[in-house]
């Protein structure tokens, strides 16, 4: 054989190999991340502000699955078949995630220095990264209460100044009824805990024959208002707004409206952890806040985000100074605080809620 020829079956393979190479390497897909969050408007703006953006940046497929609930996800974990990639969290849950090992360190090392550091540094956790503030505030109908008037829980249990059913959530929420039924029984804000959790059945023993139905998600109260299914009681200020602003008869008060966050987290044994935690990473970003921000009221966690949105729009948001004083955080340690028997505060409300519901 001559050397000529030698030397064009040689480069003929290689080319073959190269281009097999290439093939193959096209043919690999970036994959994908199964993301859980909480349903109805709010995931709908989630998915404009965050995943869809992120899939046609990044290539890798989102996978929106719903109710990201504590006890969904310790059965999930403890079963060995973790499906969620990443979850949309609340505190008192990621705390008791975490003392029980449910949770995946987030390595930090792999985002950008100033995506991360464009967030205080206390809603920075080594298991999650906060992702928005919130708040769940007193709600009415407007056609049954265009005056409004509700300035305290006392108001909402006061069914002789103002009649009509209630709204309020089921104590298996992660937003539940006892601090606002305390707070009805007249306990100051300042003094809410440690929760008298017996004391806030009692209050609930007198709103209970008003509650037609007890919410188990964040868009039934919303929805129960709209619909005239109740007149007033707990509503999430975010969604409240949002339909405000399509014309809906609700309104509501920050006065005594219970202050959260949410957290983004990996449950522990997820399938496809770098990719979940590219999507925190990019969620986290200034620009993605501040546009979930104009889609749905909800406080950003990023410094940045409030210099890119408009003042009228900042105004309406939970971390306002103008609203931020009239708030009552939830004291999520207290909830994760375990007693002698070794059962949270949490799951101990929770058979407290049981047996409640059943007499």
């Amino acid at each position: 054989m001559s050397a000529r020829r030698r030397d064009f079956l040689t480069g003929a393979g290689a080319l073959a190999v190269a281009s097999t190479a290439w093939r193959s390497a096209q043919s690999q897909s970036p994959g994908k991340v199964v993301i859980c969050s909480w349903g109805g408007a709010f995931m709908d703006a989630q998915r404009e502000a965050f995943f869809a953006p992120f899939q046609k940046e990044t290539g890798i497929d989102v996978i929106e699955t719903t109710t990201p609930e504590f006890t969904k996800i310790r059965v999930m974990v403890e079963s060995g078949n973790t499906e969620w990639d990443v979850v949309n969290i609340v505190p008192s849950d990621y705390l008791a995630l975490v003392k029980l090992g449910m949770l995946e360190k987030i390595d930090y090392s792999r985002f950008d220095p100033k995506i991360l550091g464009d967030v205080p540094k206390n809603l920075v956790f080594p298991y999650g990264i906060a992702n928005d503030v919130y708040a769940d505030g007193i709600s009415w109908n407007t056609k049954a209460f265009p005056n409004g008037g509700f300035e305290t829980w006392q108001d909402v249990w006061n069914v002789e100044k103002f009649p009509g059913p209630r709204t309020l959530y089921s104590a298996e929420w992660v937003i539940r009824p006892n601090e606002v039924a305390v707070m009805a029984d007249g306990v100051p804000p300042a003094k809410l805990y440690p929760l008298d959790l017996d004391r806030s059945y009692k209050s609930l023993d007198k709103i209970r024959p008003h509650v037609p139905k007890w919410a188990t998600s964040a868009a039934m109260p919303p929805q129960a208002l709209v619909d005239g299914d109740a007149v007033v009681g707990q509503g999430p200020i975010n969604r409240i707004q949002a339909l405000k602003e399509k014309g809906a008869p609700v309104d509501y008060s920050w006065n005594q409206a219970l202050a959260q966050y949410d957290l983004w987290a990996i449950p522990k044994g997820a399938k496809n952890y770098a990719n979940a935690v590219k999507f925190i990473e990019f969620a986290t970003r200034g620009d993605r806040g501040a546009a979930l921000a104009m889609l749905q009221p909800v406080g950003p966690v990023s410094r940045s985000s409030f210099g890119m949105l408009p003042p009228e729009r900042a105004a309406i948001l939970p971390g306002n100074p103008s609203n931020a004083g009239k708030l009552v955080f939830i004291n999520s340690t207290w909830w994760a605080s375990a007693d002698a028997s070794g059962k949270t505060n949490l799951e101990r409300n929770v058979d407290m809620w049981n047996r409640w519901v059943l007499r």
